[in-house]
């Protein structure tokens, strides 16, 4: 709708402003801009130097996760025999490698290397019948393994993933946080691993009081000494459900860890965004809560087989065959240009924003040395919203006049569609007013991102 109909239709109170307001306040400084966002699962070629650098140093990455998954004979895991795990453990510290030459801490996922994916019905689980001596082993073998390596710096330990779903773990709850609490205390008894990091629980369910298995793993580990050094779970669920966003699960956490007397951690969100979030208006909006509440998150990565070891969790495409992972004809693939944005354009200090009360549209904002920059999108839907930058005096701005705002569109659909820069969509001029400025958003599709930028 018209800018002036949307703000007859709020002065009649048609239309709840804080439902359609997002809001950036340049008052407020949140600290230096470090791209919590730019980290994903998988998508990291077992070929060392396979994507070349710039792809890496464009998004600013700065989080991997990875284990051998989905890898076939001759490496299946652990449970398949030593020669197995070794194709396991090759993948891994490749992988490693890779993260650690950009600075990246690496997230190890055991459960991968142990082979999850190619148990069956007479496979033995960690635990199974009272019997733990295959698990230690497998858990000293690793360490051992990982340290001889020198895979320890920026290693961060995930001792085992989603066993809240069947694929992953098909046990009982109490038998997997038995396995928690053993594997963390085997890894705190080696003095070499205090360099090591470890995160859990890794539920892909969220943390609410009536979820046992983190009521009841958060009861246990008070009790065993064995707080993990990140909080770690994901948000891959449909926009539909309450508690699939941080603005909800951080709140719920934080009731439940005041419950259970634990201490606050790093929060990591180590999976986020199902599938058809993957387009560059979710992307913006997932970056903007989790800065929002400075969780570091990993996108979430919904190929499989090879191409799960490849394209960067489908921030990249190729020319080609995108299935061909041999093919080396690499290209920006539609949210790569909103990350790439985020971490070269959207530097110096993030400031204060709220998100609309709908929870439909979001807003990340920087200021640094000559420009204000403004992030947005939404959680993959079209309509109308606003935008309120309050305080432009903090940044040198007159409390009334206008700015010039250029607009960036950041489009595309497909994960495997080439989309090699933003568009520009021009500059408006904007007055305002006791130090505020308000600007409206018409989203007519469901996937476009945009940026902002005005000069202080």
């Amino acid at each position: 709708m018209p800018l002036s109909l949307l703000a007859i239709f709020l002065a009649a109170g048609l239309v709840s402003a804080d439902n359609i307001t997002a809001t950036v306040n340049l008052g407020v400084s949140k600290g230096r801009s470090v791209h919590r966002a730019s980290g994903f699962i998988y998508g990291i070629p077992d070929t060392l130097n396979q994507i070349p650098d710039h792809w890496y140093t464009d998004i600013g990455f700065n989080y991997g996760r990875a284990g051998g998954a989905q890898l076939d004979t001759p490496a299946r895991g652990w449970i398949w025999g030593i020669d197995e795990y070794q194709g396991r453990l090759e993948s891994t510290l490749s992988n490693y490698q890779t993260c650690r030459k950009y600075g990246a801490p690496f997230i190890l996922l055991p459960h991968d290397v142990w082979g999850t994916d190619h148990t069956n019905s007479s496979t033995v689980w960690p635990g199974d019948n009272g019997d733990w001596s295959d698990w230690d082993k497998f858990v000293k073998t690793l360490m051992g393994d990982l340290e001889a390596n020198n895979a320890l710096e920026g290693l961060v330990w995930d001792i085992w993933n989603e066993p809240d779903i069947s694929i992953f773990w098909r046990r009982s709850q109490q038998q997997w946080i038995d396995l928690y609490i053993r594997t963390h205390k085997l890894l705190r008894e080696n003095p070499k691993y205090d360099i090591v990091e470890i995160s859990g629980p890794s539920l892909a369910l969220r943390p609410v009081s009536g979820n046992t298995w983190w009521t009841d793993w958060l009861d246990q580990i008070a009790g065993n000494d064995t707080v993990p050094e990140q909080y770690s779970y994901h948000l891959e669920g449909g926009s539909e459900e309450w508690d699939n966003d941080l603005q909800n699960t951080n709140a719920t956490l934080a009731a439940l860890l005041k419950t259970y007397n634990l201490p606050d951690r790093q929060i990591n969100i180590n999976e986020y965004a199902n599938h058809g979030e993957q387009v560059p208006a979710g992307a913006a909006w997932w970056i903007s809560r989790l800065e929002r509440y400075d969780a570091f998150g990993l996108r979430g990565n919904w190929l499989s087989g090879w191409t799960l070891h490849d394209l960067m969790a489908n921030l990249l495409t190729k020319v080609s065959n995108p299935s061909d992972y041999n093919a080396t004809d690499y290209a920006a693939a539609p949210e790569f240009q909103v990350y790439k944005y985020y971490n070269l354009n959207m530097t110096g200090s993030r400031v204060e924003t709220v998100g609309t009360g709908d929870r439909l549209f979001d807003v990340y904002a920087t200021v640094d040395s000559d420009k204000v920059r403004i992030l947005s999108g939404t959680r993959i839907t079209s309509g109308n919203w606003q935008i309120t930058v309050d305080k432009l005096s903090a940044v040198g701005l007159a409390t009334e006049g206008s700015v010039d705002i250029q607009t960036w569109g950041f489009a595309g659909t497909s994960i495997y569609e080439e989309v090699d820069a933003p568009s520009d969509r021009g500059v408006v001029t904007h007055t305002y007013a006791g130090d505020t400025l308000t600007f409206p958003i018409y989203q007519t599709d469901a996937s476009t991102a945009w940026a902002f930028e005005f000069s202080r």
